[in-house]
C-alpha cells in the first residue's frame, strides 16, 4: 500500500514513521523547502511522550529541554504575584514531562524518518480526485500521481481538507483571540522563568528558547475579526494593539524582527462531521485543532497518527481503518476542545473587574492542593494502551544471557523455540544480536513476534535491512526478514495460542492487550516477521 501524506509537521512525520514500521509505504509532501519548523514552545507529556518513547527519540529531546523552572504571573514591575513551580507541574502531570520548542520536536521526528521515508520538500497537493481503488493527486510542481490513500496532515489551514471536504469557514470555530510570536534578544535578565503579564484584552508572555541569548515573545489578544492578516501587516497590528501596555512589552515590540517576519494566527478550533471521505483522511490539526492553549495539540497529533497507522495495519479495508481511527480519537479531541474553549474565555479578561477575578482564581489554583483540578483540565494521561518497556539494568542483562550461550557454541542449551538473530543496526550499520522466540515454523522459514511492538530495535532494523542471519541450536544460516500482514498475524496468533496458551497470554500482556480475549484480533495488531532462506 502506498500512502501520500500531505504535510511534514508533527502529525505527518509521526504517521510516516509508524506506517513504515507497519510495512506500509508513505510519501510525505512538505511545502516548506526545509521542513515546517515552528518557533514556539510546547508542553510535551502524556500521549505525545508515550508515542515518542515508542519511537525511541526521547534521548534526542531530553538534552534540549527549555530552561524553565517556573511559570510566573507578574505585575507591571515584574514582581511575581503567583507562581506555578516545577514540583507542582510534576504533581499535575504525574508522569514524564518536557518543555520543548516546536522546532526541536520536528527536527527529532525528521531525523527518525529521513533515511527510511521519501520526503519531498517544497511540494504539496494542488488537486485531488477520488478514483476507484485510490486517489489521484495533482502536485504543485506539476504532474499527477496515483496513490492508494491520501492523508491530510497539513495543519489548521489544511489544503487537503479544503480540496476534499470544503472551505475552512465551514469547519472553523473562532475563539475570539489571536496570537503572535517571534524571537527576541535576551537582554531582560528574567532567568529560568516563563513570565506572563496581563492587562484587559491582551497578554504578553516571555520565556527562554534554550538558545544562547534568545527569548521567545508571545502575544495573545482579543480580536473580533478572525480573518487572516497579511504578513506585511502583522507587526503594525501587533504594535497598535499593544500600544501603551506595561511591563517590558514596549521593548519586546522594539525587538521585533526588522523584516516584519512575525508568526500570527487565530485561536481557532476545527470541527468536522467526519474526518474521512473515500480514501482520504485527516489527522492532527487538520481535523481536530484545539488551539495552542489546550496544551494537548501535539499529543493528539502524535496519538492520532499512531492510531491511524495501527488501524491501517490491522484492517483490510481503508474505510474501516478510517472509521476505527476516528471512533478512537474523536471523543478525546472533543473533550480537549471543550476544555480549551472554557480556558480561553478566562485567559485574557476583557475588563479590569474580570482581571481581578482571574488573579484571585490563579492564586488559588497554583497551590499544591489544586493539582488534581489542573490535571483534569489538561488531560495529562496517555490515551494509548500501556505496554511494557524493554528491560533495563540487571533485567536487560538477564534478558540477553542466551546471546552469550549462542556465542559460546552452547546454542543447543537454549530451547528450540528460541533463535539468535544477527541483524544490522539501522543507524550504525554494525552487526546487532537479539534472542527472540519462534512462534511458528513453515518448511525452511520461521516466524517471530516483536514483543515490544514496532518500536523494538531489532524490528526496526530488519525493516531497513532485511538480510539477516538466524541461528537455531548450533546451526546459523542466512535469511530474509519479511513483515507479515495483519491477516497473517491473526492466523498465526490463533494457532500459537492454542498450542501455548500461557505464553500467548504473557505476550499479550507484554504488549498492552491484556484487556482483549480474542487472540485472533490481537494477532492482527502484533508485528510478526517471517525469516526465510534467501532465494
Amino acid at each position: 500500500m502506498r500512502v501520500l501524506i500531505n504535510g511534514g509537521g508533527v502529525a505527518g512525520l509521526t504517521l510516516a514513521y509508524w506506517l513504515r514500521c507497519n510495512g506500509i509505504e508513505p510519501v510525505v509532501l512538505e511545502r516548506s523547502p526545509h521542513g515546517r519548523l515552528g518557533g514556539y514552545g510546547i508542553d510535551f507529556f502524556g500521549t505525545a511522550y508515550d508515542v515518542a518513547e515508542r519511537m525511541g527519540i526521547i534521548d534526542r529531546l531530553v538534552p534540549r529541554q527549555l530552561p524553565v523552572d517556573s511559570v510566573d504571573f507578574v505585575d507591571a514591575s515584574g514582581r511575581a504575584w503567583a507562581r506555578l513551580t516545577v514540583p507542582l507541574l510534576d504533581r499535575v502531570i504525574k508522569g514524564p514531562r518536557l518543555g520543548l520548542m516546536h522546532t526541536t520536536l520536528e527536527e527529532a521526528l525528521l531525523e527518525a524518518v529521513q533515511d527510511d521515508v521519501e520526503i519531498r520538500f517544497g511540494e504539496s497537493v494542488a488537486g485531488v480526485r477520488l478514483v476507484p481503488g485510490g486517489v489521484e493527486a495533482d502536485l504543485a510542481s506539476g504532474g499527477t500521481e496515483e496513490f492508494d490513500l491520501l492523508v491530510g496532515a497539513d495543519g489548521i489551514h489544511s489544503l487537503t481538507r479544503e480540496l476534499v471536504f470544503g472551505a475552512e469557514e465551514r469547519f472553523a470555530r473562532y475563539l475570539g483571540c489571536r496570537l503572535a510570536s517571534y524571537p527576541v534578544p535576551d537582554r531582560y535578565h528574567l532567568g529560568r522563568i516563563r513570565a506572563h503579564y496581563t492587562e484587559p484584552g491582551r497578554q504578553t508572555i516571555v520565556y527562554p528558547t534554550g538558545r544562547a541569548d534568545e527569548l521567545a515573545a508571545l502575544f495573545i489578544f482579543r480580536a473580533a475579526n478572525g480573518g487572516a492578516v497579511p504578513r506585511q501587516e502583522r507587526l503594525d497590528l501587533l504594535r497598535s494593539t499593544f500600544d501603551g501596555m506595561g511591563w517590558i512589552t514596549p521593548a519586546l515590540l522594539e525587538d521585533a524582527p526588522a523584516d516584519g517576519d512575525v508568526f500570527m494566527d487565530t485561536m481557532t478550533q476545527i470541527v468536522l462531521p467526519s474526518w474521512h471521505r473515500g480514501r482520504v483522511a485527516l489527522v492532527g490539526d487538520a481535523c481536530g485543532s484545539m488551539t495552542m492553549l489546550s496544551a494537548q495539540g501535539v499529543s493528539m497529533a502524535m496519538g492520532g497518527a499512531y492510531l491511524l497507522a495501527e488501524a491501517l495495519r490491522d484492517e483490510r479495508e481503508p474505510e474501516r481503518a478510517f472509521d476505527r481511527y476516528e471512533r478512537r480519537m474523536r471523543g478525546e479531541v472533543a473533550k480537549r476542545q471543550r476544555t480549551a474553549r472554557l480556558f480561553t474565555r478566562t485567559l485574557v479578561p476583557a475588563t479590569r473587574p474580570q482581571l481581578v477575578v482571574q488573579k484571585a482564581v490563579t492564586r488559588t489554583i497554583t497551590r499544591q492542593a489544586f493539582a488534581p483540578v489542573l490535571r483534569r483540565q489538561f488531560g495529562a494521561q496517555t490515551i494509548l494502551a500501556k505496554r511494557a518497556a524493554p528491560p533495563t539494568g540487571w533485567r536487560r542483562r538477564a534478558w540477553r544471557l542466551p546471546i552469550s550461550l549462542f556465542r559460546a557454541g552452547l546454542g543447543w542449551l537454549v530451547p528450540h523455540r528460541m533463535m539468535l538473530l544477527t541483524h544490522t543496526g539501522r543507524s550504525s550499520g554494525q552487526p546487532r544480536q537479539a534472542v527472540i522466540e519462534i512462534v511458528a515454523r513453515d518448511g525452511r522459514s520461521v516466524v517471530a513476534a516483536s514483543g515490544f511492538g514496532t518500536g523494538a530495535d531489532w524490528y526496526r532494523n530488519v525493516l531497513k535491512t532485511p538480510e539477516v542471519t538466524i541461528q537455531i541450536g548450533g546451526h546459523p544460516r542466512p535469511a530474509v526478514a519479511v513483515p507479515l500482514s495483519a491477516a497473517e498475524g491473526a492466523d498465526i496468533m490463533a494457532t500459537y495460542a492454542a498450542r501455548h496458551p500461557a505464553a500467548a497470554r504473557r505476550l499479550c500482556a507484554l504488549m498492552g492487550f491484556d484487556d482483549v480475549l480474542d487472540f485472533r484480533q490481537i494477532g492482527g495488531r502484533i508485528p510478526f516477521v517471517r525469516f526465510s532462506a534467501p532465494r
